[in-house]
């Protein structure tokens, strides 16, 4: 028996909703065996009563204090113990133990949104603690919440990225560089990809790929919020690229859906369908997307195998078939700062590559973080072009230099208006669209082999006279103006700016205006009869800055 948070999400026959107005906060619930309760806020202080499933049949009813969070006891079924003793031994009751519990939670700071040093003062003026993770490069580990992390105005100004540690390794042992052209097989909801986004410095092209729609709006939200002007989001099966794509990129990062066993601390739910069956057949979808994207990259170039699972088949099992069948060598990882154990090379009655010891596995007991997979594999050499049913249809993108009309005029105003030298529009490129979307210099070049669901970040959008920024263009260029400039004097002002209430900044011309505090561009607001008024975006909740304690 292992402890285990109560709201576990089992395929159960009935579903109770504790959000609808009937069920009050003081309801004492009693819920036929087989329902699955969710709720999407906390209810205090009474207890409710509801049974808990496994594997589709009721386990035990518990007692529930939603302030208190109390932990239940659930089962871990046999094959599943079984696994977890052959992998670590007597440490997996230390695994067991995290099963339903919040780990730290880790964060790392957005280089395409200002100087670190700077968002990292506003985070702390926020009251937050955190503090470096020794011996990697910008992971921090949180030390204080005066309140969840999410809802603080660095998260929303996309200062910060909320991210497991273990989650953070694939794109630092890819290593994306500016320039290059990089593929994210499974992107969504957008982790690794605004990462690698930040270490490309916003430069090449990030294809951004995803399948699942509702998972894809997810991705796009954050690259808006992150600032990034160098991705292409396709919708695609990932078994595509490698025949569409033949030999086109310099690195990919293929982290697909697995079973989830490296993040039962935060998904105990997966308790409740997880059998051997299925991850024999998720290694089957596995093996064929990294097959596709070895056929997708460029000899020489690089690819990073990782998922959030410990399972040997969905792992060591398709890296050694990709070894044993295609021309590619595992590359040592070297990762200071974090316990990582090496790859297997034999588990139970089978044995493996012997170069997987070169692989690496993150276990959650020795870092406090998700349980990952990872592994990089180099191709060396060329592959036979495949012999396509029909040939690749090439689409016509257009994109426009600053120089061309109808963007010109409109950046020409911007220029003129905020004083931004017209070389800093001359490094990316846009497309026109009763809005102004810019995107890095380097997609001009890339070939569409298929309709991108989104691409770029709108920079500007058209006035009757002239453009105005968006907020996520005042803040990709804002630190390039030299007037229509205003500096917020202190904190509460701050905290009454993004909070859209009145202000009293004395503020000359008129039209838009560009706002800054502490270096840091927050957004935009306009000249109103000499004061400054906020046009922040609308939050769906207050930001209470300064009542920190």
């Amino acid at each position: 028996m292992v402890p285990l948070k109560s709201n576990i999400r089992a395929p159960c026959l009935h579903t109770v909703n504790l959000n609808r107005p009937a069920i009050k906060s003081h309801a004492r619930l009693k819920l036929p065996p087989g329902t699955f309760v969710f709720s999407k806020k906390e209810f205090s202080p009474e207890r409710h009563i509801f049974p808990i499933c496994f594997l589709g049949e009721p386990l035990l009813v518990v007692n529930w204090r939603f302030t208190e969070q109390k932990e239940q006891p659930v089962e871990i079924s046999p094959e599943l113990d079984r696994l977890f003793l052959d992998l670590i031994g007597e440490e997996r009751h230390a695994l067991y133990e995290q099963i339903g519990r919040q780990l730290p939670h880790t964060i790392r700071f957005n280089p395409l949104k200002g100087p670190v040093e700077r968002q990292q003062e506003l985070l702390r003026q926020q009251g937050f603690g955190f503090e470096p993770w020794p011996g990697l490069p910008n992971v921090f580990r949180i030390t204080h919440q005066p309140y969840p992390i999410g809802k603080s105005l660095s998260h929303f100004l996309g200062h910060i990225y909320v991210q497991d540690l273990s989650s953070m390794i694939p794109p630092l042992v890819l290593q994306p560089q500016p320039g290059e052209w990089v593929l994210d097989v499974s992107a969504a909801p957008g982790s690794k990809t605004t990462q690698m986004a930040a270490m490309m410095n916003n430069e090449g092209v990030l294809l951004a790929n995803d399948v699942v729609m509702k998972r894809i709006q997810a991705l796009i939200t954050n690259l808006q919020r992150m600032g990034v002007v160098n991705t292409v989001v396709f919708k695609w099966f990932g078994e595509q690229f490698g025949n569409q794509y033949f030999e086109q990129f310099d690195k990919i990062l293929l982290d697909p859906a697995c079973s989830g066993l490296g993040t039962l601390h935060k998904n105990p739910e997966v308790l409740s369908w997880w059998t051997p069956n299925h991850c024999i057949r998720l290694a089957g979808s596995q093996q064929k997307l990294l097959i596709s994207a070895i056929k997708a990259l460029k000899p020489g170039g690089v690819v990073t195998y990782s998922t959030c699972t410990l399972t040997p088949e969905e792992n060591e099992e398709v890296v050694d078939f990709a070894l044993r069948n295609f021309p590619v060598e595992l590359e040592p990882i070297e990762l200071p700062g974090i316990t990582t154990r090496p790859g297997l090379t034999r588990f139970r009655q089978k044995q493996y590559h012997p170069s997987l010891e070169r692989a690496i596995r993150i276990y959650p007991v020795e870092n406090d973080s998700e349980g990952f997979f990872v592994a990089r594999l180099r191709k060396v050499d060329s592959l036979e072009p495949p012999r396509l049913k029909k040939p690749r249809r090439l689409l016509q993108v257009s994109f426009l230099s600053h120089k061309t009309s109808p963007v010109k005029k409109h950046l020409d105003y911007l220029a003129a208006h905020f004083g931004i030298d017209s070389r800093v529009f001359a490094r990316l490129i846009y497309q026109y669209e009763r809005q102004v979307v810019a995107f890095s210099k380097a997609i001009g070049d890339f070939p569409f082999y298929g309709k991108p669901v989104k691409m770029g970040l709108v920079l500007a959008r058209i006035m009757s006279q002239g453009a105005k920024f968006t907020t996520e263009g005042a803040q990709l260029l804002g630190h390039h103006a030299t007037k229509m400039v205003v500096d917020l004097p202190d904190f509460a002002t701050l905290e009454k700016f993004v909070n859209r209430e009145a202000l009293d900044v004395p503020v000359a011309g008129k039209g838009q205006v560009l706002v800054r505090y502490n270096g840091l561009i927050i957004g935009y607001g306009l000249a109103d009869n000499g004061q400054l008024k906020s046009q922040f975006p609308k939050a769906e909740w207050p930001f209470r800055l300064t009542a920190v304690e």
